[in-house]
């Protein structure tokens, strides 16, 4: 078996897999690698200590749809999501390697694509566990095909525009694109998570640069150092927020890799994270950071100190309901958009208006011991 052919059996693996089934060797390597890694035989146990949160409710639980399957009102592992222009859910079902569109109400209107390599010039597009959606404001509907190590762009019909991408680790290569966002020159970004960096394209998919390398983002390296991110939002003034997954915070870049701060280490209180999953920026400049494995969202302002969280196990009346968020978006009234992976659903919450505006910082836990900041030491991390 040849080494590509390894390396991609090993990445199927691992992402059809559960999500922390799949661990990911910590490297300081300026230069990440596709040599697959294999799993320690001890695992240390994180030491987080909780913290309760008495702060605001700045969110409330609003609606949510779908169950497993493959009817157009179903989903099977469903990650991306993005509001179109005219308020439509569109979705990547990532298990059924599909987008689905619903209306705002949740109901079917249209799915487009299925299981393959072929994207076909004004046909119907194949994908391979696409993870990521982005609706431009053309209504091009670019999408990260995760497995097929590519971009596809796609018409409002749902026909191939172009692609582009191939594995590997030169400029404009992916290992596992995760997410994809625009900034205000136009040029399209690409989460290249596997190769822990931020790749830029111009709207065509003409490579333009590229920052970031695996690490963690404490090193004194003015490089951007992240772990495996899942997700990534970008500001008003072309800033990078990246969901840093591996290494359990969110991290602010300024347009070329130059590290702004940081947010969070590992834990289910404010301020910190088990599985940062998503940034979204709402209509009001309120930065969204979703925590998959703890059903929580943590809300930061413009200055990106912790204002509050949302937690689907405080606020949902159901004792049976664990989920395990991925994919977010954000409408023009401010109601966010998450993907359960575990429940195969879309969760939608919407802001309480008296707290809307909200700006004012809550007092969080101290700086972490080591163990808290690293608590996988030098073993790895669960990532998907």
């Amino acid at each position: 078996m040849s080494f590509q052919r390894l390396s991609f059996a090993v990445l199927l693996f691992g992402i059809l897999a559960h999500p922390s089934d799949l661990w990911a060797k910590k490297h300081h390597a300026s230069k990440p690698t596709l040599t697959p890694t294999t799993t320690p035989t001890q695992t240390p146990t994180a030491t987080a200590t909780p913290v309760p949160y008495s702060g605001p409710k700045l969110y409330t639980f609003d609606a949510m749809w779908g169950s497993k399957g493959s009817n157009n009102d179903q989903l099977n592992d469903p990650e991306g999501i993005d509001i179109s222009p005219s308020g439509k859910i569109v979705i990547a079902d990532t298990g059924n390697s599909r987008i689905v569109v619903w209306d705002s109400n949740g109901k079917p209107v249209t799915t487009f694509g299925s299981f393959g390599t072929r994207a076909d010039w004004r046909n119907p597009p194949q994908f391979n566990h696409p993870t990521a959606i982005f609706i431009h404001p053309s209504k091009k509907i670019y999408v990260a095909d995760t497995l097929n190590q590519r971009v596809v762009v796609l018409d409002e019909r749902g026909m191939v525009l172009s692609s582009w991408g191939t594995l590997g680790t030169d400029n404009g290569d992916f290992y596992l694109p995760r997410s994809i966002a625009k900034d205000h020159f136009g040029n399209i970004w690409v989460l290249d998570s596997g190769n822990s960096r931020i790749e830029i394209f111009s709207e065509l998919g003409q490579f333009n640069s590229t920052w970031g390398a695996l690490g963690d983002p404490t090193s004194t390296t003015i490089t951007a150092m992240m772990n495996l991110p899942l997700g990534m939002a970008v500001n008003n003034i072309d800033q990078g927020l990246v969901a840093d997954t591996g290494n359990f915070r969110f991290q602010v870049f300024n347009d070329g890799g130059v590290p702004v701060t940081y947010e969070g280490w590992y834990g289910d209180g404010p301020d910190q994270f088990k599985e940062p999953i998503g940034v979204v920026i709402t209509k009001d400049g309120t930065i969204a950071v979703g925590d998959g494995m703890t059903g929580r969202v943590e809300f930061f302002n413009a200055r990106f100190d912790f204002i509050g969280q949302w937690t689907a196990k405080d606020d949902i009346l159901d004792e049976n309901y664990h989920p395990r968020f991925r994919g977010m978006a954000a409408d023009s009234k401010g109601r966010l958009y998450l993907t359960d992976i575990q429940n195969d659903c879309v969760v939608r919450i919407k802001p309480i208006q008296a707290l809307v505006a909200l700006d004012t910082p809550v007092p969080v836990s101290p700086t972490p011991t080591p163990a808290e900041a690293q608590p996988y030491s030098d073993q790895g991390f669960p990532i998907r």
